[in-house]
């Protein structure tokens, strides 16, 4: 017994240091990703739908799991990425197959 939790405890370990990131996580989904962004930069995340609303989160340039969550207002989307929620701008939005 000591044995099987012993092993259960590596294991366990194992798992959680090669969890994968967010973006990785989702490589396989069906999603969005953000493009037209440079390699350094982020795109900003949006209390409201216009670059006049706080900012209140930031995605990496290139990432691949950025989910809608709802509807757009003009070219403004509301989406959701890690544990954020706001809207950006569709032109740095690219459909991920």
């Amino acid at each position: 017994m000591k044995q099987q939790i012993a092993l259960f405890a590596i294991l366990a370990a194992g798992a959680l240091s090669s969890a994968p990131t967010p973006a990785a996580a989702c490589a396989c989904c069906g999603t969005w990703q953000v493009t037209n962004v440079a390699a350094e930069d982020v795109l900003n995340m949006r209390a409201g739908p216009s670059a006049s609303y706080a900012k209140v989160g930031e995605i990496p340039s290139g990432t691949a799991c950025v989910i809608k969550t709802g509807g757009c207002v003009a070219n403004w989307c509301r989406v959701s990425y890690a544990d954020m929620t706001g809207w950006v701008n569709v032109k740095y939005l690219r459909y991920k197959k």
